[in-house]
C-alpha cells in the first residue's frame, strides 16, 4: 500500500511539472500570437490606412492637457472608451477667392479678344435703330501654351588683316561662342535646364520626356540626355562640393537618409543610400550625398567636417558622430513619438497617454512661436524648459512603470524613447533647436516620389548626378527661387566664373547675370 501511495505521489508530482511546463508554454504561445496580431494590424495600417499622425485639433491649454494625462492615467482601461463633447469658437477665414476661383496672376501677358455682336444683332426690334454701347463686361481665363522650341542660330561674322602679308599673324577673328557647361552641345543651356528641372523637381524620368518631345516631332533619346545630365553635373559638380562644404560649416545641421535601388552590372539591383544633410537655421541650404552602402563608415565620412549639433534619428552611424567631443546630439521627438501612435492606432490603449504627452510638447513649442516679439528670447527659452522638462519627467517616469513585450509595437516605441532618454531634451538647451528632424525628412520626401518614377539609379555616377542636382533644386526651392532660371544661368556661367568666387553661384547667394 505505501508503495503505491509513493507511486502516485511521483506521478502527481510529475503531472503537475508538465502542466506547469505547458501552461508555461500556453502562456508563450498567447504573447506570440497577441504579438503577430499587432504586427498584422500595423502592417495592414502602414499599407492601407492613413498616414496622418495628427492627433485631435481641438488642442486645449497647456495645463489642460496634463490634468487630461492625469484623468486618463487615473482611471482603469474599459471595454468603452469615453467621449466628451466639445464646444468652441472661431473666426471664419475670409476666401479671397470668389467661390474658390484661382487667382490670376497681374504678370502675365495679356490678349484681347473681342467678342462683339454682329451688325444685325446691334438693331434694336422695338425701335429699329442702333443700339448704344454702355459698357463692358470682361472675363478673364487662365490659358497656356505647350513648350515652344526653337533654334539659336549663331552667326559669327569673320575679320581678317587688310595686309595679308604683314597682317598674318593676326589671323582670323571672330565673337566666342557663349559659354556652356558642355563644348560642341546642340542644346543650349535652356533646354539642358529643362530636362534636368523635369527629371529631378518634377520626378520625370527620361523616358517620359523622350516621349514628350516625340509629340512636338522632337527626336531627343533618353541615352543622349542622360549622357547631358552627367555632363552637367561634371562640369557643376564644384559648385555642388562647395554647397557641401557651406552646410556642413554650420553649427545646427539635420541629418537623415533613405535607400535607393542603384542597378549593378549584371542587371542586379542593389540597395543604395542618399543622404541629406540641411542647415537647421539660418539661410537654408541643402546638400545630398549618395553611397552605395549603409554603413556607419559612410555617415562617419560625410559628417567629419562638422563640428556642432546635429540632429537626427537613431540610426548607429550618428550616434558614433556623436561620440565626438565637439559634436553634440539632438534626438528626434516626431521618430519617438510615431512608434507610440502607430501602437496607438491598431488599439493599444495604453499608447494614447504616451502621443498626448508628446503632443503637449509640440503645444509648448507652438505657443512659443506665437508669443509676441516684445517677450524675450531669454523668457521665451525659460518658460520652454520650464514647461517642457516638466513633461519629460512625467514621460520618462510613465515609461518606467509601463511593461510590454519588446518586440510588439508598443515595447518597441518605449525601448526607442528609453534608448534617447538622455538627448530627447537635448534641443531645450538653444531656442532655435527644433524638437524634430522633420526638417531633413521634408527634402526627403520628394526623392521617394522620383524613385517611384524613375525606379533606380544606372550607376555610381548617375547616383552622383541625382545628388548633384538634387542639392541644387531642393536649395532653390528653399530660398524660394525658380530652379530653371537659376540653372540657365548658373550652367552658362560655371565654366567662366572664378573658382575662388564659386560661393556667389550658390541659390542662397545667387543673383541673375544682368545682361
Amino acid at each position: 500500500m505505501c508503495y503505491e501511495c509513493l507511486q502516485l505521489q511521483t506521478e502527481k508530482g510529475s503531472l503537475e511539472q508538465e502542466n506547469s511546463c505547458l501552461c508555461k508554454e500556453v502562456s508563450r504561445l498567447e504573447q506570440e500570437v497577441k504579438l503577430l496580431q499587432e504586427m498584422l494590424k500595423l502592417e495592414r495600417l502602414r499599407k492601407f490606412g492613413s498616414k496622418s499622425e495628427q492627433s485631435d485639433p481641438n488642442q486645449l491649454k497647456f495645463d489642460d492637457l496634463l490634468q487630461e494625462h492625469d484623468e486618463l492615467n487615473a482611471v482603469e482601461e474599459k471595454e468603452t472608451e469615453a467621449t466628451e463633447h466639445i464646444e468652441y469658437d472661431r473666426k471664419k477665414g475670409k476666401n479671397k477667392n470668389l467661390n474658390g476661383r484661382v487667382a490670376i496672376p497681374d504678370h502675365l501677358e495679356r490678349r484681347e479678344i473681342l467678342l462683339d455682336l454682329s451688325p444685325e444683332q446691334k438693331i434694336c426690334p422695338v425701335t429699329d435703330k442702333e443700339m448704344i454701347k454702355i459698357g463692358e463686361d470682361i472675363t478673364e481665363q487662365l490659358a497656356v501654351e505647350p513648350p515652344k522650341f526653337y533654334v539659336n542660330k549663331y552667326i559669327r561674322p569673320k575679320y581678317a588683316s587688310p595686309d595679308r602679308r604683314k597682317g598674318a599673324k593676326v589671323g582670323v577673328r571672330k565673337a566666342p561662342l557663349p559659354d556652356g557647361p558642355i563644348d560642341r552641345c546642340k542644346a543650349d543651356v535652356s533646354l539642358l535646364a529643362s530636362i534636368i528641372v523635369d527629371k529631378y523637381a518634377d520626378h520625370m524620368p527620361l523616358y517620359r520626356q523622350e516621349q514628350k518631345y516625340l509629340r512636338q516631332d522632337i527626336r531627343l533619346p533618353a541615352n543622349t540626355m542622360c549622357d547631358w545630365t552627367n555632363n552637367c553635373a561634371g562640369s557643376i559638380k564644384p559648385l555642388y562640393l562647395e554647397l557641401g562644404k557651406v552646410v556642413l560649416a554650420h553649427d545646427y545641421v539635420n541629418v537623415d537618409e533613405t535607400p535607393i535601388n542603384l542597378l549593378r552590372k549584371g542587371k542586379k539591383l542593389r540597395e543604395a543610400r542618399l543622404w541629406t544633410v540641411c542647415t537647421g537655421s539660418g539661410p537654408p541650404g541643402i546638400f545630398f550625398h549618395f553611397t552605395e552602402t549603409w554603413q556607419n563608415e559612410n555617415a562617419i565620412k560625410l559628417l567629419k567636417p562638422f563640428k556642432g549639433n546635429l540632429q537626427s534619428d537613431g540610426y548607429s552611424g550618428y550616434k558614433k558622430v556623436g561620440k565626438r567631443p565637439d559634436v553634440t546630439l539632438l534626438a528626434c521627438a516626431a521618430h519617438a513619438r510615431r512608434k507610440f501612435v502607430e501602437s496607438e492606432k491598431i488599439g493599444n490603449k495604453k499608447a494614447k497617454s504616451f502621443v498626448l504627452l508628446f503632443n503637449i510638447l509640440y503645444r509648448i513649442e507652438h505657443n512659443i512661436a506665437a508669443m509676441p516679439d516684445t517677450v524675450s528670447d531669454e523668457d521665451k527659452l525659460a518658460l520652454r524648459q520650464k514647461r517642457a522638462n516638466r513633461v519629460f519627467k512625467r514621460l520618462f517616469r510613465e515609461i518606467s512603470r509601463t511593461h510590454a513585450m519588446p518586440k510588439s509595437p508598443l515595447g518597441k516605441a518605449i525601448t526607442y524613447t528609453k534608448n534617447h532618454k538622455d538627448i530627447l531634451p537635448n534641443y531645450l538647451s538653444e531656442l532655435r533647436f527644433k524638437p524634430d528632424n522633420n526638417l531633413a525628412e521634408q527634402f526627403i520626401r520628394p526623392v521617394t516620389l522620383s524613385k517611384k518614377n524613375f525606379l533606380f539609379v544606372g550607376s555610381e555616377r548617375g547616383g552622383e548626378t541625382a545628388a548633384i542636382f538634387m542639392s541644387l533644386i531642393a536649395t532653390c526651392k528653399a530660398n524660394k527661387i525658380n530652379p530653371f532660371e537659376y540653372l540657365k544661368d548658373v550652367l552658362s556661367r560655371i565654366n567662366s566664373h572664378p573658382h575662388k568666387k564659386l560661393a556667389e553661384l550658390l541659390p542662397q547667394n545667387w543673383k541673375p547675370l544682368q545682361k
